[in-house]
């Protein structure tokens, strides 16, 4: 079963393109996963808000990147500063506090509907773009990074935060109650 739904996935895409989004894929159903139990006012607890993101922050920060990576980095487009701030909340140099209520399905729906943008925009990637190098500036230094490395750091990102949002489901567990 599990080699069928990666087909379905990936179908239309080219080889090395589609295992790189499967790869994300698999992340994401381990996410949804790990969401299962989560209530609304779980998404919101943090034990310090000024220092640890809440489920919801991290969500919101997993679409955001991914996003950001994919259309801002590969394709030049503009992100809109307005919409994804709160995903980078508790960062040094943000000055926004993290959302509070907005619910699950409004995060699973904001990372659905970039995820659904990523596998259109991959469409029209070829396998020999993979290797192609990316420009990503801050305002202290450039670096060049390949496309595929690019999804090597979106499926480690995703997974990473997966074991913060872990922690934070049981932390609620164990502090505030089930």
């Amino acid at each position: 079963m599990e080699n069928s739904i990666h087909i379905l996935e990936t179908q239309g895409l080219d080889p090395k393109v589609g295992k790189l989004f499967a790869m994300l894929e698999i992340n994401r159903r381990r996410l949804h996963d790990t969401l299962k139990g989560v209530t609304d006012e779980m998404m919101d607890y943090t034990p310090s808000s000024a220092n640890v993101e809440s489920i919801a922050t991290l969500l919101d920060h997993i679409a955001a990147v991914e996003w950001s990576w994919i259309f801002e980095d590969i394709d030049g487009l503009k992100m809109d500063e307005e919409e994804w701030k709160f995903a980078f909340a508790n960062r040094s140099w943000s000055n926004v506090d993290q959302r509070l209520g907005m619910g699950k399905d409004f995060y699973l729906s904001k990372l659905q509907t970039v995820r659904n943008d990523v596998r259109h925009r991959l469409e029209n990637m070829k396998d020999n773009e993979l290797t192609n190098l990316i420009v990503s500036s801050d305002d202290e230094d450039e670096t060049l990074f390949s496309i595929e490395w690019i999804f090597f750091h979106l499926t480690n990102h995703e997974a990473l935060h997966l074991g913060q949002i872990s922690l934070l489901k049981r932390l609620y567990k164990n502090t505030v109650g089930t």
